[in-house]
C-alpha cells in the first residue's frame, strides 16, 4: 500500500483526458446515488461498503475469505472490521462459519439476502450505466 506523499506519482502529461475522468467520477456518483437509494443507511454504511464489495467478489470467484483476509483486502483495522461484520450479521447481510479444515479460523461469507442485493444493486448499475469503455477510442457512442 502507497500512501500518497506530497509530491505527484505522474507528470500531467500521463494523465488521462479530463473527458475520460468524469466519466469514472459521473458513474461513481451515479453508483452512490444509487446504493443510497436501494440500502437502508442503518445497515450498509459507507465505511462497510468495502467489506461487501470483497465478500461479492470472493463470492463470484468462488473464494471464502478469512476474517484476517478480509480485513487486509479492505484496508480496514481488524477491530473496525469486526465492529461491521457484527452489525452486518446482525441484519442477515453475511454470515460467519469456521473452516472446516482448520477449527481457528472463521470464514466471512455473503448471507442469501446479501447475495441477492449485491447481484441486484449491480445488476441495476450495470444495466443502466454499461460499459465504461475506458480504452476505446470511440468515445461519441457514450456520451448520448
Amino acid at each position: 500500500n502507497h500512501k500518497r506523499s506530497r509530491e505527484p506519482m505522474i507528470r500531467s502529461t500521463e494523465w488521462v483526458s479530463d473527458e475520460e475522468t468524469l466519466k469514472v467520477l459521473e458513474f461513481e456518483r451515479r453508483a452512490r446515488w444509487r446504493r443510497a437509494d436501494m440500502f437502508d443507511h442503518n445497515v450498509i454504511t459507507e465505511a462497510s461498503w468495502p467489506l461487501l464489495q470483497e465478500l461479492f467478489a470472493a463470492e463470484l470467484k468462488g473464494e471464502r475469505l478469512r476474517t484476517n483476509a478480509l480485513s487486509a483486502t479492505s484496508g480496514l483495522p481488524l477491530t473496525t472490521v469486526l465492529r461491521y461484520l457484527d452489525h452486518l450479521e446482525k441484519f442477515d447481510v453475511i454470515r460467519r462459519e469456521r473452516d472446516e479444515d482448520d477449527q481457528r479460523v472463521t470464514l466471512v461469507l455473503l448471507s442469501d439476502a446479501g447475495k441477492y442485493w449485491m447481484r441486484e444493486y449491480y445488476s441495476k448499475v450495470i444495466s443502466q450505466e454499461g460499459s465504461l469503455s475506458l480504452n476505446s477510442t470511440d468515445t461519441s457512442s457514450t456520451d448520448s
